[in-house]
C-alpha cells in the first residue's frame, strides 16, 4: 500500500499557480453573478464558461476570495498541466494549502504516482481524505482550456464519480471540459454561468469606465457597452485606449494597435487559417445575408465554418435572424475591417463591388448602394440613385444617401434633378435650408423639358416642405396649396402629398382632419416600412397629442417616432428635434427635470445651427424648458436668465407661436415670482399681453401676482373667472395649475374644505395625463396640505404617492429667501464702491434704510462682507447684466400686475 507520508514524489509547483489571483485596479464587484455562484454549497461541480475576455477568472477569483478562509483551493491551468504528474502534484499542493484540511489529513503528505490519472489506489486516497473533511472545500480549476490530454481529466472524472462531500470542483474554460456535466445538470448539482450572464450590464459599464476613464463622457457609456456587447475586456480596451489617446476615436476606427494585439492574440490565435481568412473576408459587411459569404470567399464551406466560429468555445459570430443572417462581433469586425483596408485596399474595394452586385441582384438597394459607394465606383452609384433614392429617402436611409451623393460630388460628376431634389430633401431634414436651396437651383438649371410625374411631384413636395420649414404658417399653406396630390399619388409621393397638408391643417388649428390624415399614412407607410415617413407621422401626432393635452400620449408617439428615425453622421435631424422637445416637455410635466435638461441638451445638438425658421423656434423651446429645469434642479438664477434669453430672441407679435409665448411666459414667471423677480415676472407679462390677448394663461399669471402679493381672495376672484367662465388656454395642463393656486388661496384665507375639494379636482385632472410637475414643485404649506390629505383622496390616492415619491427622490436643494425688490437695487449698487450715503442719495431713501437693506442681503446670501456679498452675488448670477437690467425697469413700489 502507497505511504501517505512520501511527499518527495510532488513537482515544484511555483507560488502564482497555487494563488488566488488579486483584482485588478479597475476591478468591478459582480454581486448578482456572485449570488448565482453561492448556490454551489450543495452543488458538485460549478462551470464558469465563455471565450476569452469575458471575466471568468476575476468572478471565480472574487468568489474565492469572499467565502470563509481556507475554504478555496485554487489552480491556475497552463499548458504544462498536461502532464499528468504535475497537474496532479498542483492539485494536491492546493489543497494542502487550505486551513480547512486538518494537519494529519493524507492530503498534506500523499505522493503522487508515475500515472495518477490512472492509478485508482491514488484516487481513492484523495477522495476518502475529501470526505473526512469537515468542511466542503471548492477546487477551482481555471483556465482549463490549457488542459489537452485526456490523462488530468480522466483522473477529475473519476474523482468526480466518487462525489466526495468534501470537494466542489469549480472550473473555468473557454470550451466545456470533458467532465460528466450532462449527469450533473439532470441531478440538479450543477452551476453554470456562461457568455450571456457575464456580459457587462449597463450599470456595470458605467461603473467601469467610470474609474477606469474619464475621457469616455458618461452619456456616451451605454451606446458602447450596447456597440461592445457588453464583452468586459472589450471594455477595458476601451478605457484603456481613451487613456492613452484621449477619446474613443482610435478604438472606434480599428486603428489602435494594442487592441489589435489582444485579439490576434487571444480571439483569433486559437482559429484555423481558414476561419481567420474568411471573417477578415466577411468584415466589409455589418451584417452578412445567408448565401453572400461564399460569394465573397469563394468557399463552398463558408456558411458551415461560420455556424462553426459561432459556437460556445469561440463565439465570435453570431447567426439567426429573420432572414437568416451572419453577423461577426461588432468591435472584432472593425479591426478586421481596418486591417483589410491597411493591408489589401484594392482588394477590399473589389469584395465591396462583389457585396453590392449580391445586394442588388437580392432586392435590397440600401446596401447594394452602400457597398457600390464603399468600392469607389461611380457609375453603378448613380444607376441606383436614379431607380430607388426616392423609396431610400422614406424608408430612412440617409446615411447611404449622402455618401453617394458626396461620391458623386467628389467625383465632379453631375448629380441631375433627381439627385439634387434628394439632396435638397436630406438638407431640409437637417434644416438646412440654405444648402437646400443651393441643390434646388441645380435641380432647376438642368431641369428638363418633359419631366416624369415623378420628378414634378418631387419638386413641388421640397418646395413645400422648404416652405414650411423657413416661412410663416399662412405663407407654408399657400405653397402646399400648389402641390397636386394626384400627380403624387400617381408618382408613388402620395404619403409625402399627406403628410404636407397635415402639416398645414395642424398650423391651422384643424386637429381632427390632421389626425384621420397622418393615422391613414402612418398606416400604410407601416406595411412597406418606410420608417422615416413613420417617424414623421408620428411626431406629428404627438404635436397634436400635446394640443390635445394627452401628454401620456404624446411621450409614447415622440418615442415610437425617435425609435424609427435613423441615425445621421454628423447628428442633425428637424424630426429628431421634434421628438426630443416633446419628450423634453413630456420630462418636465411628470416631475423630471434630469430627463427634460438630457432630451433639451440633445435638441440642441440635433440641430445644430441650421438657419431655418423652424429650427430657430425649436431651439428656443428646448432653452425654455432647459431654463425651467435648470431652475428645479436648483440652479435658479441661471436657469431664470436661460427662460429670459429665450424669450426676448423669441420675439413678439402675430409671428410668435402662441402655445410657444403661453409655455415660456408661465413658466418663466412662475420661476421669477418663486425667487423673488418680481421686476422679471412684471416684464413676462408685459410681453405676454399681445401675443396672448384673451387667452386664460394671462388670467393665471395675473391670479399668481394677487396671490404673491399675499391678495388671496383678489386671487380667488381671477381663479373662479378662469375656471367658471372656461376661459380657452393654450396648455392644457395650466388648469391644474389653476386649481393648485386656488388651493393655495383658500388655505390662506382658512377654506379648508375648498382647499380640499380644488385639490380633489386637480388630481382628477392630472392623473389621467401623467402631469405632476405643479405638484411636485409646489410650496410647502400645498405639500403639508396634501400629506395630510393621504387616506382621504379616493381615486387620487395612488397618484397623490407618486407625486410625493417623486418629490422625495428629487432632493432639491431649498429655494433660498428671495431678495426684495429695494434689497436688489441695493446689490446692484455695491461694486461701485458708492457708500452708504451715495447709494441712500442715488434710490432717494434715508442712509437707514440702505443699512437695513444691506443686512437683508448679507443674512440671505449668508455673507459678512461687502466684497463677499458682491462675489456670491456674481457667482449666483444676481449681478448679471441682464439683471441689472430688471432692476433698473423694477418700480420701487410693487404694482398690480398680471
Amino acid at each position: 500500500m502507497r505511504q501517505c507520508h512520501d511527499v518527495s514524489s510532488r513537482r515544484r509547483i511555483p507560488r502564482t499557480k497555487v494563488t488566488v489571483p488579486s483584482p485588478p485596479a479597475d476591478f468591478v464587484s459582480r454581486p448578482r453573478l456572485l449570488t448565482v455562484l453561492d448556490a454551489a454549497s450543495e452543488a458538485a461541480m460549478v462551470f464558469v464558461g465563455a471565450p476569452a475576455g469575458f471575466g471568468k477568472t476575476l468572478l471565480l477569483a472574487e468568489w474565492a476570495r469572499r467565502r470563509d478562509g481556507g475554504a478555496v483551493a485554487w489552480l491556475s491551468a497552463d499548458t504544462d498541466d498536461n502532464d499528468d504528474r504535475l497537474f496532479w502534484s498542483a492539485v494536491l499542493e492546493t489543497l494542502g494549502r487550505c486551513r480547512r484540511i486538518p494537519d494529519g489529513n493524507p492530503l498534506r503528505q500523499l505522493a503522487v504516482p508515475e500515472a495518477p490519472s490512472t492509478d485508482l489506489g491514488f484516487l481513492a486516497q484523495v477522495a476518502d481524505a475529501l470526505d473526512a473533511v469537515p468542511e466542503p472545500i471548492v477546487l477551482v480549476v481555471d483556465g482549463a482550456q490549457e488542459i489537452t490530454s485526456p490523462g488530468p481529466w480522466q483522473g477529475l472524472r473519476a474523482l468526480v464519480r466518487h462525489q466526495p462531500a468534501g470537494l466542489c470542483l469549480a472550473v473555468a474554460s473557454r470550451s466545456e471540459p470533458p467532465l460528466p456535466l450532462g449527469r450533473a445538470r439532470l441531478a440538479d448539482r450543477l452551476v453554470e454561468v456562461g457568455a450571456a450572464r457575464l456580459r457587462f450590464t449597463a450599470e456595470e459599464a458605467e461603473t467601469l469606465l467610470a474609474s477606469a476613464s474619464p475621457a469616455i463622457p458618461r452619456d456616451q457609456v451605454a451606446e458602447l457597452a450596447a456597440r461592445i456587447g457588453g464583452w468586459p475586456a472589450g471594455l477595458r480596451l476601451a478605457a484603456a485606449s481613451a487613456a492613452r489617446h484621449g477619446s474613443l476615436r482610435d478604438f472606434a476606427t480599428g486603428r489602435d494597435s494594442s487592441v489589435l494585439g489582444y485579439l490576434t492574440d487571444e480571439v483569433l490565435a486559437p482559429l484555423a487559417p481558414a476561419q481567420r481568412e474568411l471573417l477578415r473576408t466577411i468584415s466589409i459587411c455589418d451584417e452578412v445575408p445567408a448565401g453572400l459569404a461564399p460569394v465573397l470567399s469563394g468557399r463552398a464551406d463558408a456558411e458551415a465554418m461560420l455556424r462553426e466560429l459561432g459556437e460556445p468555445a469561440t463565439q465570435v459570430v453570431e447567426s439567426g435572424g429573420t432572414p437568416p443572417h451572419h453577423r461577426v462581433l461588432p468591435m472584432l469586425r472593425t479591426y478586421l475591417h481596418a486591417e483589410l483596408q491597411r493591408r489589401a485596399p484594392d482588394r477590399t474595394r473589389a469584395l465591396h463591388a462583389k457585396a453590392a452586385r449580391w445586394f442588388a441582384a437580392h432586392d435590397r438597394p440600401a446596401q447594394a448602394l452602400l457597398h457600390s459607394v464603399r468600392s469607389g465606383r461611380p457609375a453603378p452609384v448613380g444607376e441606383l440613385l436614379r431607380e430607388h433614392a426616392v423609396m431610400l429617402f422614406l424608408a430612412g436611409e440617409h446615411h447611404v444617401l449622402r455618401l453617394a451623393l458626396t461620391l458623386l460630388d467628389d467625383r465632379r460628376i453631375a448629380a441631375g434633378p433627381p439627385a439634387a431634389l434628394i439632396s435638397a430633401a436630406l438638407h431640409l431634414e437637417g434644416a438646412e435650408t440654405s444648402a437646400a436651396g443651393l441643390q434646388l437651383a441645380r435641380a432647376e438649371a438642368s431641369w428638363p423639358d418633359r419631366p416624369t410625374p415623378e420628378l414634378t411631384a418631387l419638386r413641388q413636395l421640397t418646395y413645400s416642405w422648404l416652405a414650411q420649414l423657413d416661412h410663416t404658417p399662412a405663407q407654408a399653406a399657400r405653397v402646399a396649396d400648389q402641390v397636386d396630390e394626384e400627380l403624387a399619388a400617381r408618382a408613388g409621393l402620395g404619403s409625402l402629398a399627406t403628410l404636407h397638408r397635415a402639416g398645414v391643417l395642424i398650423a391651422r388649428g384643424d386637429r381632427g382632419p390632421a389626425r384621420e390624415a397622418l393615422l391613414e399614412v402612418l398606416g400604410t407607410a407601416e406595411q412597406v416600412h418606410q420608417d422615416f415617413t413613420v417617424a414623421q407621422c408620428l411626431t406629428m401626432l404627438a404635436t397634436l397629442a400635446c394640443q390635445d393635452g394627452d401628454y401620456r400620449a404624446m411621450e409614447t408617439l415622440a418615442r415610437r417616432a425617435g425609435a424609427r428615425l435613423p441615425r445621421q453622421d454628423p447628428p442633425r435631424s428637424l424630426q429628431g428635434a421634434r421628438a426630443g422637445a416633446m419628450l423634453a416637455y413630456g420630462a418636465l410635466l411628470c416631475g423630471e427635470p434630469a430627463e427634460c435638461l438630457k432630451h433639451a441638451k440633445r435638441i440642441g445638438q440635433l440641430l445644430g445651427d441650421a438657419p431655418a425658421r423652424a429650427a430657430g423656434e425649436l431651439r428656443l423651446f428646448a432653452e425654455t424648458l432647459r431654463g425651467a429645469a435648470e431652475f428645479e434642479l436648483g440652479g435658479w438664477h441661471a436657469g431664470l436668465r436661460r427662460m429670459r434669453r429665450a424669450r426676448t430672441r423669441l420675439g413678439t407679435g402675430r409671428a410668435c407661436p402662441p402655445g410657444h409665448a403661453a409655455l415660456g411666459a408661465v413658466l418663466e414667471q412662475r420661476a421669477a415670482l418663486r425667487l423673488g423677480a418680481a421686476g422679471q415676472a412684471r416684464e413676462t407679462v408685459r410681453w405676454a399681453l399681445p401675443i396672448l390677448s384673451g387667452s386664460g394663461e394671462l388670467l393665471l399669471m395675473r391670479a399668481r401676482t394677487q396671490l404673491r402679493l399675499g391678495r388671496h381672495h383678489a386671487a380667488s376672484t381671477v381663479l373662479r373667472s378662469l375656471l367658471d367662465d372656461e376661459v380657452p388656454m393654450e396648455l392644457a395642463w395650466a388648469a391644474i395649475e389653476a386649481s393648485l393656486l386656488g388651493v393655495q388661496a383658500a388655505l390662506a384665507a382658512g377654506a379648508r374644505d375648498r382647499a380640499a375639494r380644488l385639490l380633489d379636482e386637480a388630481l382628477r385632472a392630472a392623473e389621467p395625463t401623467g402631469v405632476r410637475f405643479p405638484f411636485v414643485f409646489a410650496p410647502p404649506e400645498l405639500i403639508g396640505f396634501l400629506t395630510s390629505r393621504l387616506g382621504g383622496l379616493g381615486t387620487g390616492e395612488r397618484f397623490a404617492g407618486e407625486i410625493l415619491a417623486v418629490r422625495r427622490r428629487l432632493h432639491a436643494p431649498p429655494m433660498p429667501a428671495p431678495l426684495t425688490e429695494r434689497e436688489r437695487s441695493v446689490l446692484r449698487l455695491l461694486p461701485t464702491q458708492r457708500s452708504i450715503d451715495e447709494i441712500a442719495q442715488d434710490l432717494t431713501v434715508s442712509p437707514n434704510t440702505v443699512k437695513t437693506h444691506v443686512r437683508g442681503i448679507y443674512a440671505k446670501l449668508d455673507v459678512r462682507s461687502r466684497r463677499e456679498a458682491v462675489a456670491i452675488a456674481r457667482e449666483r448670477g444676481l449681478l448679471d447684466a441682464e439683471v441689472a437690467d430688471f432692476t433698473r425697469l423694477t418700480p420701487a413700489r410693487p404694482t398690480r400686475g398680471g
